[in-house]
């Protein structure tokens, strides 16, 4: 008798406030290594994002709606407790400098020590997303620059209208 095939099970953890064209790409490129990518939201109450955890799941939803493997989720708390609880195998991070390596690196190793079967995959974004992050994107759309073609049109719709009802 042969035993049953596993399906590996990522998780892509972030805030996503909001979700970024450096975000997709990791997911569209996690999604072709895993047999499920989670891409799990974090709550976390202690910070002040700009979008709420429900308007970020549905931007991250309809964003992803044609990779039949990738799923939206959200947590609070450990990720490796989260992790454990979605059966994943691996950690999908994204690295874009050597400041961004230190903290991941640190958080990889915390990680092992709190569960050793779980596994970190560091993957570089596209060369041109390695300067964009979601803080950054807050910022400009905040002082009214553009930041068309670094999230999705959707999400430059949602900004504008964001930043215009907390002036």
């Amino acid at each position: 008798m042969s035993e049953p095939v596993k399906q590996v099970i990522g998780i892509y953890p972030g805030s996503f406030d909001p979700v970024t064209n450096g975000h997709l790409d990791l997911i569209h490129r996690g999604a072709k290594i895993f047999d499920e990518l989670v891409v799990a939201i974090l709550r976390n109450p202690e910070k002040d994002p700009l979008f709420t955890v429900p308007e970020r799941r549905e931007m991250l939803q309809e964003m992803t709606k044609n990779l039949p493997n990738v799923r939206v989720d959200e947590f609070q708390g450990l990720m490796v407790d989260y992790a454990r609880s979605q059966g994943a195998a691996a950690v999908l991070r994204g690295i874009r400098a050597i400041s961004d390596y230190e903290y991941e690196f640190q958080m990889a190793l915390m990680n092992r020590k709190l569960d050793s079967t779980l596994e970190t995959i560091f993957m570089m974004p596209a060369e041109k997303y390695s300067y964009l992050s979601s803080r950054l994107v807050r910022e400009v759309a905040r002082l009214g620059g553009s930041v068309d073609g670094l999230v999705p049109e959707m999400v430059v719709q949602k900004l504008v209208l964001k930043v215009k009802g907390t002036k």
